[in-house]
């Protein structure tokens, strides 16, 4: 900067000074979001209540860049059912208070409302949100969750001619009502029957009252953002006469690999990008079900159509087919070969692969089965033999206000073996801080598991079939696995991952299939740091919310009634309210002035 004027200096120190907060601190977002019912939109031709979001379904889209600070008022006008959102794959830095599931939250209660407050911080990438309480995620209020990179950190890929997201899931054709009403009491063995591309219907079934339909132009490239928002089946996605490049997962850069279908399986989030590279056409955009038969797949494949501007022709011909639904040697393959790109950027600067596995000492190892059980007349699924019996205080609250004490067991749950026999319990385990814990996800059931850690991102290590045992650590991959926030486990098989526990709070572990969860199938991981410091974990905010064993600390007495004002003082000049910019202002200024002169 030699030859520069000091002022015109010191006026860009001044500028860089300010642009570095906002890049480290973000934009501020608020959103106002009114839950309700609607029992008129009937993706599925029957009278059942959909769950909206300002009166979308799927619910609208939250779009931000990494480090935003997001404020979500969420009012719940429903009449019955209390609600609160999770951000599926939103780690909540030092901030388990937001994360909107039972053990966390005290529930919004209808006719009330409450505010979300938490930042993106360190996150980039394809997510979704959706409802936790009352099986109400089988009734929507689930919504795509878009972090935008930095403009200063660029993807490793050139930016696309547009971006669209796809909430793909399974739907019940019965209520939400009605599907928590029999579970909870005498059971209920249907599974979803139906499956809907952002909340329509597919393009070849003449009852849907809509499809999804996206325009593209040809020679351009597109991100696709694939979701599964569902209850119970996994699926696989693909496009007619086009192939796909994944480039992303759950806030995770992947070595780039082309594919002709890929498999999304409950709660997993997918980027790819699609070239529009045919002839102008309409094409299907197809997902089918995993480990579903012929007669199933009827009903459980869902069709959207990717249409070329100014196509005159529509989408025909057969269906582009898939592996065969039951294959799950293609399925395990294609898991094990999305791998991390170990040299790009993402939510920082540095290699995502700067922060890696290779070398790390395990602290932990939790081996966790699951299982179907039939107790006392009632289904149930069970962690090690251990059905999730959920408490009416937030574990979060009875963690802070009363230390556990009459809400929870800490460290009384088995973490490396069932019991003989099945028992309900609300449990809690320690993770060590800063430590790394390797967790191993055992499948005892003939059909697909999906597991989720909030918090946190799994390092996903290894797949396997039939029985793990410690030599089958010798398989693991530890030189470039996947980080991402949900992961499958095969039917009879395993799943290992490695998490670095550097998130202090109280973090909810589930399966995301709705009704395992719903039954049982979830536990609590408590890491603790003992320093207070607000930076390593954040205090309860200002509008948090009581229920159960904690209630709200009494109210402050009102203000002493103010004096009587005297006659006021000769009007100044001028008056304002000075705030701490405007006297940062004001020296920056007289200092420039005196830099000028």
């Amino acid at each position: 900067m030699r030859g520069l004027p000091i002022c015109l200096v010191f006026s860009l120190v001044l500028f860089s000074i300010f642009s570095m907060q906002v890049i480290i601190n973000g934009e501020e977002i608020f959103l106002e979001w009114h839950v309700n019912e609607d029992n008129n939109i009937k993706p599925v031709s029957v009278d059942q209540p959909v769950i909206t979001i300002n009166g979308e379904f799927p619910g609208p889209l939250l779009n931000a860049t990494t480090n935003d600070n997001i404020h979500v008022n969420v009012f719940n006008d429903m009449e019955l059912y209390p609600v609160l959102i999770t951000w599926n794959g939103i780690q909540q830095r030092h901030n388990s208070w937001e994360d909107g599931v039972s053990g966390t939250n005290c529930a919004i209660q209808p006719n009330s409302n409450w505010t979300y407050e938490f930042q993106l911080k360190d996150q980039i990438g394809s997510f979704f949100y959706f409802p936790t309480l009352y099986l109400e995620k089988a009734a929507g209020a689930f919504g795509p969750i878009r972090i935008n990179n930095r403009v200063k950190i660029q993807p490793p890929f050139a930016e696309p001619d547009g971006d669209f997201n796809l909430l793909i899931g399974d739907w019940y054709d019965d209520s939400f009502e009605v599907i928590g009403h029999k579970l909870a009491r005498e059971g209920y063995n249907k599974t979803p029957n139906i499956m809907l591309m952002n909340g329509k219907g597919s393009y070849l079934d003449p009852k849907a009252k809509s499809n999804e339909s996206f325009t593209v132009n040809q020679g351009k490239t597109y991100r696709l953002r694939i979701s599964n928002v569902g209850s119970e089946w996994s699926f696989n996605f693909r496009i007619q006469n086009h192939s796909m490049l994944l480039v992303e997962t759950e806030g995770s850069y992947t070595n780039q690999t082309t594919l002709n279908s890929l498999d999304v399986h409950v709660g997993q989030s997918y980027s790819v990008l699609v070239t529009a590279d045919q002839d102008a056409a309409d094409y299907y955009i197809v997902a089918s079900a995993k480990m579903a038969n012929s007669t199933q797949l009827k009903t459980l494949q869902v069709v959207g159509v990717l249409h070329y501007e100014n196509s005159t022709k529509h989408a025909d011909g057969p269906i582009p087919n898939g592996p065969d639904p039951f294959d799950v040697d293609f399925s395990i393959n294609q898991a094990r070969s999305i791998k991390w790109n170990l040299t790009t950027g993402a939510a920082r600067p540095n290699p995502q692969g700067s922060f890696n596995v290779s070398n790390v000492t395990l602290s932990q190892t939790f081996v966790l089965q699951n299982s179907l059980n039939y107790k006392n007349g009632m289904i149930n699924y069970a962690i090690n033999n251990v059905s999730y019996d959920t408490p009416q205080t937030p574990l979060k609250l009875a963690d802070y206000y009363l230390n556990g004490a009459g809400v929870y067991e800490l460290d009384k749950f088995p973490t490396n073996h069932s019991l003989p026999e099945n028992v309900y319990g609300t449990f809690v385990v320690s993770g060590e801080h800063k430590g790394w814990l390797e967790i191993v996800f055992k499948n005892e059931l003939h059909e697909m598991d999906s597991w989720h850690l909030d918090g946190f991102g799994f390092f996903v290590v290894g797949y396997g079939l039939k029985n793990w045992t410690p030599k089958s650590r010798h398989k693991y991959n530890i030189h470039d696995p996947i980080v991402r926030s949900t992961v499958q486990v095969y039917p009879k098989g395993w799943t290992a991952v490695y998490v670095y526990l550097d998130n202090p709070g109280m973090w909810n572990l589930r399966s995301q299939k709705l009704k395992n969860w719903f039954l049982g199938q979830e536990l609590y991981i408590r890491v603790y740091d003992s320093d207070p410091n607000p930076a390593k974990e954040h205090i309860p905010p200002k509008n948090l919310l009581y229920c159960g064993s904690v209630q709200a600390p009494p109210s402050a007495p009102p203000p002493s009634p103010k004096p009587v004002p005297g006659p006021p003082p000769a009007p100044a000049k001028s008056a304002s309210i000075i705030t701490t910019k405007t006297i940062w202002f004001r020296i920056i200024v007289a200092i420039f002035v005196i830099l000028i002169i």
